[in-house]
């Protein structure tokens, strides 16, 4: 098992990160290490890093990465080139695993080898008490990601804490799988890296899972609770779905050509719509300045990006192209070229 943290400017966060990662209480017969990788900081972070471990008493083996080109999709991959084992636990800056938390991803791995990514289920933990509003629309990872153990139909788990299968990272790679995001850069709020690598997994065959009993606390520092940080999270966050929103609907909701493409995608938008019409008729029930009316005005910025991303459908159809010809192309030849079958192919080579 490796577990890696990939890092902005994490040098604030990283020791209680760390020595959750030392207390990690792991059995004599699962091998394990510990990888940072610092993605272009520009604090001490790297300093940090360094004092922090060899102070922690952690017994894992212990690597420090850089990664100079911004961007966490690029971090992740320089990390899975240098991991030695199997199973990866994306554990982010501000994660604190459960001290079982290693042995009970890699025995989950173990018994379903079908699974190529395993959501935990995270629970925010706050510096500061939170606005009201805040604490009424969590936006960051954490909670129950499905209403029971097991595959998760959505196909896409959220990046914090989750264990994946190198096996299966290769074999994207090798069927020639090409990320369209770069996810987060810096102090940019975009996102959306760790549910493309998970529809790319189902793509070609492998079950995206969740388990309650992986547990983490998500650490939420006072600045990710301003009004401010929030407006601009729902802003940046939209660019990602002109990407994510393609994969969805081949994914799963089954488009196979441009008509149904487009048939799906204004089902999408007109329930888009519906929401905003009904979050404005809230709008003037509730009392000016109360806590329930923020929490309108949030939900409602949030219906608004979405729907501003429709404006991109030209790009969300380019886009649906390419994923049709990962699909029906490159991930046809790369069948062929192999041995044997990954999880679930034979069912996805009949369904081509």
């Amino acid at each position: 098992m490796t577990i890696v943290i990939c890092t902005y400017n994490g040098a604030r966060m990283l020791p209680d990160t760390l020595a959750h990662i030392a207390q990690q209480r792991v059995p004599p017969h699962i091998c394990w290490e510990v990888i940072v990788v610092d993605n272009a900081s520009t604090d001490d972070t790297s300093e940090v890093v360094k004092a922090v471990w060899a102070k922690s008493g952690g017994t894992a083996p212990f690597t420090l990465l850089h990664q100079p080109k911004p961007g966490l999709t690029y971090a992740r991959e320089l990390a899975l080139e240098s991991a030695r084992y199997e199973y990866i636990i994306f554990c982010d800056d501000d994660n604190w695993l459960a001290p079982d938390y290693v042995s009970v991803a890699y025995e989950l791995m173990q018994q379903h080898p079908s699974i190529g990514a395993l959501g935990g289920h995270g629970e925010l933990v706050y510096e500061t008490p939170p606005p009201a509003w805040a604490a009424a629309m969590p936006i960051f990872a954490n909670g129950r990601q499905a209403s029971k153990p097991g595959k998760v139909y959505r196909n896409a788990v959220y990046g914090a804490g989750c264990v994946i299968r190198k096996s299966a990272y290769m074999a994207v790679a090798t069927a020639g799988f090409e990320p369209m995001l770069t996810d987060r850069v810096g102090a940019n709020l975009s996102s959306g890296g760790d549910y493309e690598f998970c529809y790319a997994l189902a793509l070609i065959g492998y079950d995206i899972w969740y388990d309650p009993s992986l547990r983490f606390r998500h650490f939420m520092p006072r600045e990710r609770m301003e009004w401010g940080y929030y407006e601009r999270f729902f802003v940046e966050r939209a660019k990602c779905f002109e990407v994510l929103v393609p994969y969805q609907l081949v994914i799963n909701a089954g488009a196979r050509n441009a008509s149904s493409f487009y048939r799906k995608l204004l089902r999408l938008f007109l329930s888009s719509l519906k929401q905003l019409y009904l979050l404005l008729l809230h709008k003037f029930r509730l009392p000016a300045g109360s806590d329930d009316a923020k929490t309108n005005t949030l939900k409602l910025m949030s219906v608004k990006a979405r729907l501003w991303s429709f404006s991109r459908h030209r790009a969300m159809r380019r886009n649906f192209a390419k994923i049709l010809q990962f699909k029906r192309e490159k991930l046809v030849t790369f069948t062929k070229s192999k041995p044997g079958p990954l999880p679930g192919e034979e069912l996805e080579m009949r369904m081509l």
